[in-house]
This record gives structure tokens, C-alpha cells and sequence, in this order.
């Protein structure tokens, strides 16, 4: 895989199979790619276990559980500490308890903010592709100020298949006007990597992301890269 800048700096050419093909919208991962939520997130799950009267558990544990949406984490996270309840009513708790510090603590990783301008300044349509509920999703984005950023947005409870298949991430190409062939993923996660391929579309990943506690080089994907901002540069972005 090759790339080379178009004369006018609007996009890049990426060659994968020796055919060009240029990228015009880039579709990234939200929790472990953009944004750091584990502390969030592990809060909210703790202060339901207890809440349940069941025993809490370290963020590494917390961390390990982030990709497959919320009621996915809560059901993991009572079987790793053989807590016996409802599943409807634990992950009730935990979207109240959630929904009180989404925002406040997560951060942007290093080089997110630089990597989406430099991107929408080479002309790139961007969105975000998450198995998070789009309440959640909304108020992170708008917390951490880059929601105007994003032409797209496709959340975890839109109604369509979520990751790892690759529904959301076709939604967010039709959205975008671009087809998969001109997209690009931009994930963490083994969840990233099969959606992608499951679309059809190139994907790159970063190397400090969660992937349920696997190690990053596990991860099939067309590229590692360190950062959005790296990713931006390599498409062309200044």
C-alpha cells in the first residue's frame, strides 16, 4: 500500500491492490481512539456494583469490558464478579450513574484535536462510528468540544447491526456521500478492524486504545498509526 498527495491537497491516494484509490471521508472509533473514557466509564460501573451490593472492579478490569456497548459491559462485568440480578435493571443504573459524568473526566487523547483539523483542512469529511448509546455519544462529543467537527454521527442504539458488523460504518459513508471504496476506519479495537472489513473499507489503528485488554499488535488492520494527527499527515493533512 502506497500513497501519494493529490496536486490540489483535497485528499490522498491510497493503492491497495496497485488500483488507486482516493480517501474522502475518514469514519473513526470513539472510546480508545478519540476519546479516553475508561476512568468515566469504570466509575459509573462501579458505583452500580456496589450500588447492587456486589463487589467493584479495578479500571484494568474496566477497561477490558469497553466495546461491545453498554449492556454487553454490564453483563461482563457481573459475571467477572458473580453478581446475580436483573440485567435490565443493572444497566438502568448504570446509564443513570453514567449519564451524570459523561464528559467530565474523559479527555482527548494526544493528538485528536490537531488530527480532526488537519483532516477537515485537507478537505476530508469525518465521522464517528460507536456502539455507544447516541445520548451518551452526543454529550461526550459536545463535552470534549469537537460534536461540529463531525458531518456524521452513527450511535450504538440507531437501530442497525453494530460493530462488529459493518452497518454503522456503511451509514456513516451514505451519510458522508462517499463510498466505502474512498472511506476510511480509523479504530482500536478487533471490533474496528472486522466492521471495516465487513464494509469493505480500508482501516488504520492506533496503538493506545483498549481492544478488551488485547495487545494492539494483535490487530489486523491496513496500518498502525500513532495518532489521528499521524493518520492526518500520512492523508495529506497539514
Amino acid at each position: 500500500m502506497k500513497r501519494s498527495r493529490s496536486t490540489s491537497g483535497f485528499f490522498c491516494t491510497v493503492r491497495l491492490n496497485f488500483a488507486p484509490i482516493p480517501i474522502r471521508a475518514v469514519i473513526l472509533d470513539l472510546d480508545g481512539t478519540v476519546a479516553d473514557t475508561a476512568i468515566e466509564i469504570g466509575l459509573a460501573l462501579n458505583e452500580t456494583l456496589a450500588e447492587l451490593g456486589f463487589a467493584v472492579v479495578s479500571l484494568e478490569a474496566a477497561t477490558a469490558l469497553i466495546g461491545r456497548g453498554v449492556r454487553s459491559l454490564v453483563e461482563r462485568a457481573l459475571e467477572a464478579v458473580n453478581g446475580v440480578t436483573e440485567l435490565d435493571r443493572a444497566v438502568e443504573r448504570f446509564e443513570r450513574h453514567y449519564a451524570r459524568i459523561v464528559g467530565t473526566r474523559a479527555t482527548l487523547f494526544p493528538g485528536v484535536k490537531e488530527g480532526l483539523l488537519a483532516l477537515r483542512g485537507a478537505g476530508h469529511k469525518l465521522g464517528v462510528v460507536t456502539n455507544k448509546p447516541r445520548a451518551f455519544t452526543m454529550a461526550l462529543l459536545r463535552n470534549l468540544e469537537v460534536e461540529a467537527l463531525f458531518d456524521a454521527v452513527i450511535a450504538g442504539d440507531d437501530g442497525l447491526r453494530r460493530k462488529p458488523f459493518g452497518d454503522m460504518l456503511t451509514a456513516a459513508a451514505n451519510a458522508m456521500g462517499a463510498r466505502m471504496a474512498e472511506t476510511l476506519m480509523i479504530g482500536d479495537s478487533d471490533n474496528d478492524v472486522l466492521a471495516a472489513r465487513d464494509a469493505g473499507c480500508l482501516v488504520w489503528c492506533v496503538p493506545y486504545g483498549y481492544n478488551e485488554g488485547r495487545p494492539p499488535e494483535s490487530l489486523e488492520c491496513d496500518r498502525m498509526v500513532a495518532t489521528v494527527l499521524d493518520a492526518a499527515h500520512l492523508l495529506g493533512g497539514r
